[in-house]
């Protein structure tokens, strides 16, 4: 159980940076004002992000709510910033 929390925490919290990364490319409330650089491959990063999530549900099927909950619920954050389509995102309304 405390391999499966570590790995979505880890990937949970590569996902917050992201969004991090995400909300302060567009600068002070959106504005641009000192703005900071945009990540470049974020389908590439999202992408790994998705792999990292189905490779959790199908190692550890008996966490899948609490996989979804982390990992999966950060990746519909992630989509809010940025579109991506992964397996399973119609459970989180999209």
């Amino acid at each position: 159980m405390m391999d499966v929390l570590y790995k979505c925490e880890d990937v949970r919290d590569h996902v917050n940076e992201l969004c991090e990364l995400a909300t302060r490319a567009s600068g002070f409330m959106g504005t641009g004002w000192q703005a900071m650089e945009k990540v470049e491959n974020v389908d590439e990063v999202s992408k790994h992000c998705m792999e990292a999530y189905d490779s959790l549900l199908t190692a550890h099927p008996a966490f899948k709510p609490k996989i979804e909950q982390t990992v999966g619920h950060g990746l519909a954050i992630l989509r809010s910033k940025h579109k991506f389509r992964w397996s399973t995102m119609h459970r989180f309304f999209y």
